[in-house]
């Protein structure tokens, strides 16, 4: 049975016991008086010796009581004494887990502060092709030096180095695809829309050589063998040179027509990559090209022509 009886000898029932005590101590004495005539009578006959235990055992029954009552209390007393450690054993577990949050919560804070502070600045290249990510596949409209290119190229793809190719399918003025690398950080980007391109381009430098792609007129066919660029061909049939003032550099421009006879020339720069396309493409890429040269400070000093079976647009 889990339950106490109230006359259990055990220390966690110390008021009962004492209790229990005092009344036998009480009824001892009392039967002591109301008997003691009885209890001379029984002394009397009996030997002294055995009066002797009798007494002992009578009066001893009560001193052991009031001892064990000396002891529960003591036990009671280094229980509470315990519970109070106890207690105090959970105040200082629960103050040192609340301090090891709250360390822990102030270390996370500093390492987050240190990743912050760690962190590289973003450089006008990333902003850069941040932006032209979130436009890949739409048309740009671009400029380069003094003027701006004929046509409204695409942004292709931007990648982990921040090179965005610009790519110009094949197709009415362009019969061939190019694909023209630029270093983000070689570019000037205005996020306001003109005509159906949502941003401006303006190319400091290229990267590299410009790509020729052939017949293609998607991006993604640019492994294809169509994006083979072609072109047979045949005679000259405009050149320009240009000289600087006070310099031996020089310039030149050569434009050959295609020895089948079709509306495809290729204009051959001394300087720069060579570029395929109709006759009133070729024209803009040389007028483009000689803009840039006059800025740059150089003049035409010689041209001619070898007659084009389609007519150029060159002045």
């Amino acid at each position: 049975m889990s339950d106490k009886s109230p006359f259990s000898w055990t220390y966690d029932r110390l008021p009962i016991r004492k209790a229990v005590v005092f009344s036998l101590v009480v009824a001892w004495f009392l039967a002591v008086i109301i008997l003691y005539s009885d209890i001379l009578r029984l002394f009397s006959a009996r030997p002294w010796w055995e009066d002797l235990i009798i007494v002992l055992a009578t009066v001893a029954v009560p001193i052991l009581a009031w001892f064990e009552l000396g002891h529960s209390a003591e036990a009671n007393r280094l229980r509470t004494e315990a519970n109070d450690l106890r207690r105090e054993q959970n105040q200082l577990q629960d103050t040192m887990g609340q301090l090891m949050v709250d360390h822990a919560n102030e270390r996370n804070k500093l390492l987050e502060q240190i990743a912050s502070n760690t962190q590289k600045p973003v450089t006008p290249a990333q902003r850069n092709a941040d932006t032209l990510r979130k436009h890949i596949g739409a048309c740009a409209s671009v400029t380069e030096g003094q003027g701006g290119w004929p046509s409204t190229p695409l942004i292709a793809e931007v990648n982990e180095a921040n090179i965005v190719t610009l790519f110009t399918p094949s197709g009415g003025s362009n019969p061939q695809a190019t694909g023209v690398p630029v270093d983000c950080a070689e570019l000037d980007i205005v996020e306001v829309p003109h005509g159906s391109c949502p941003l401006r381009l303006h190319v400091r430098r290229r990267y590299g050589s410009t790509i020729q792609l052939g017949g293609i007129t998607r991006w993604e066919n640019r492994n294809l063998p169509a994006a083979t660029p072609t072109f047979n061909k045949g005679g000259n049939v405009y050149h320009a040179t240009f000289s600087k003032p006070g310099s031996a550099e020089t310039r030149s421009l050569h434009i050959y027509a295609s020895a089948d006879g079709s509306n495809s020339f290729m204009l051959e720069p001394s300087v720069g990559e060579r570029v395929v396309g109709d006759n009133a493409e070729i024209s803009r890429r040389f007028m483009l090209l000689e803009v840039n040269y006059r800025a740059a400070g150089f003049n035409r000093s010689g041209s001619g022509t070898g007659g084009s079976p389609h007519p150029l647009f060159i002045w």
